[in-house]
C-alpha cells in the first residue's frame, strides 16, 4: 500500500535551516509519511550555476530528512517561473504525491487560490496590457506590475510581487491531482543578506561561504559537511566558455536560444570584448528592458545551447533513503507512470527515444559543471555517478 506523501519543489542552493523548517512543516501539515523533492540540477532557475553539484545537494537533502530526491531537467529548471513550476509539478504528480507543499510570503492557501482564479479570468487582458507597455519601452517587470494593479487591484498585485508568492501561484496553476499546502516563509527574503537568528537566505549563505564567514548557525551540520567537501565551480571558467560561444556563433543563432531574442545575441557579441568577468558581462548587458535574471538565464542558455523547442520531461533519481526506495518501488509497481523514471542512464535511457534531447542537456550541464569545478570528466560524469542511498 502506498504511503501518504508530500512533494516539494526546490533548489537547495544550499540546503539551510529555512529549508529544514519548510520540510518539517510540510510533513506536519500534510501528515505525510514520505517526502519527495523535485530539485534543480547544476544550473538554477535564475540562470546561475549551483554552489554544489546536484548529487551533493540531493545527498544533503536526504541526510537532513527528505526521503527521495529527483532532478528537474535543466531545460525546465533553468527557465521562467511558469516553465519551472509546470515541470516540477508534473514530476511530483507523476510520482503520485498526495500533497504538494511550497513556501510563500502569504502563508494563506485560500488567498493564493483566489488570486489564481482571478488571474486566469483576466489572463488575456493582463498579457495584452504587458505587451503594449513593453512596446512603449517599459521593462517587463514594470509592465507586469502596472498591468496587475490595473486588472486585479493594488493589494492583490502587492501579494503577487514577491519571489515565493510568484512561484506559489505558478504551482497552483499547474496542480491537477495533489492537494496544495503552503508554509509561510520564516526569516529573511530570497535576496536578503542579513541573517535573523538561525535563519539566513541562500543568497546570504552563498555570500558568507565566498567570504569564509562562519555559517554553522544557519545550516544543518549534515548539509554543511556535504557541501563543504565539493569542489566549487569557477565563474571565470564559465565566463570563458560563454565568451567562446559568443565568438563562435552568429547573432541569429544566439538569439534562437530559449531565453534569447530582442537583439540579445548582438548585445552579447558586442560586449564580450570589453569585459573581464561574468559579473561585468551581466552588468554590461542589463538595462531597463533586460533584467539581470533575464540576462543570466540567456547566457546559460547560450552555454548549454537550450533551444526554443519542445523538450520532453522525465524523472531522474538523485538520492533516497529506505523509505524513499520503498515508495519508489511501490509507485513503479502499482502506478501507470506518466513520465519515465531513470536511475541508471546506461541501462534505462537508450530505449527512451522521446527524452534523448532533454537527457543530453542534463549530461552536458554536468560535464560543464565538472569542467568549471576542475573535476574529472569521467569519474564525475552522469554516466558514472549513481544515486546516493542512506
Amino acid at each position: 500500500m502506498k504511503k501518504k506523501s508530500v512533494g516539494i519543489i526546490a533548489e537547495y542552493n544550499p540546503f539551510h535551516n529555512g529549508h529544514l523548517y519548510h520540510l518539517n512543516q510540510s510533513k506536519k501539515l500534510s501528515g505525510a509519511e514520505v517526502s519527495v523533492v523535485a530539485m534543480s540540477g547544476n544550473f538554477l532557475q535564475r540562470g546561475q550555476i549551483a554552489i554544489a553539484d546536484k548529487w551533493s545537494r540531493a545527498e544533503a537533502a536526504v541526510r537532513c530528512g527528505a526521503d527521495l530526491v529527483v532532478e528537474i531537467p535543466v531545460v525546465f529548471a533553468c527557465n521562467s517561473a511558469p516553465v519551472f513550476a509546470k515541470a516540477g509539478v508534473e514530476i511530483l504528480e507523476a510520482l503520485g504525491v498526495d500533497y504538494i507543499s511550497f513556501g510563500s510570503e502569504s502563508g494563506n492557501i485560500h488567498e493564493l487560490m483566489d488570486i489564481v482564479k482571478l488571474l486566469n479570468e483576466k489572463e488575456q487582458e493582463i498579457e495584452a496590457s504587458i505587451r503594449d507597455s513593453v512596446k512603449k519601452g517599459l521593462s517587463y517587470p514594470r509592465a507586469r506590475s502596472d498591468a496587475l494593479i490595473q486588472m486585479i487591484g493594488r493589494e492583490k498585485a502587492r501579494i503577487i510581487d514577491t519571489s515565493n508568492n510568484i512561484l506559489a501561484l505558478e504551482y497552483l496553476k499547474n496542480i491537477k491531482k495533489a492537494t496544495p499546502i503552503t508554509v509561510k516563509r520564516s526569516g529573511p527574503g530570497y535576496n536578503d543578506l542579513e541573517a535573523s537568528e538561525e535563519f539566513a537566505s541562500a543568497t546570504a549563505i552563498r555570500y558568507m561561504m565566498e567570504e569564509n564567514i562562519e555559517i554553522s548557525a544557519f545550516m544543518p551540520p549534515e548539509s554543511i559537511d556535504t557541501v563543504r567537501k565539493c569542489l566549487k565551480p569557477s565563474k571565470d571558467v564559465i565566463f570563458r566558455m560563454i565568451c567562446q560561444q559568443g565568438l563562435i556563433k552568429n547573432a541569429e543563432n544566439l538569439d534562437a536560444v530559449s531565453a534569447g531574442g530582442e537583439g540579445l545575441g548582438n548585445k552579447l557579441k558586442n560586449n564580450i570584448r570589453y569585459v573581464n568577468s561574468l559579473d561585468e558581462l551581466v552588468e554590461s548587458m542589463k538595462s531597463k528592458r533586460y533584467t539581470r535574471t533575464r540576462i543570466e538565464r540567456f547566457l546559460t542558455h547560450c552555454l548549454l545551447e537550450i533551444e526554443d523547442i519542445r523538450y520532453e520531461n522525465y524523472i531522474r533519481i538523485l538520492a533516497f533513503n529506505k523509505k524513499g526506495s520503498a515508495y519508489l518501488k511501490n509507485i513503479k509497481k502499482n502506478e501507470t507512470l506518466a513520465l519515465p523514471i531513470i536511475t541508471n542512464i546506461n541501462k534505462e535511457a537508450k530505449s527512451l527515444l522521446n527524452i534523448q534531447r532533454t537527457l543530453k542537456k542534463d549530461i552536458l550541464a554536468s560535464d560543464i559543471y565538472n569542467m568549471a569545478s576542475g573535476r574529472d570528466l569521467y569519474a564525475f560524469s552522469d554516466y558514472v555517478i549513481k544515486p546516493f542511498t542512506l
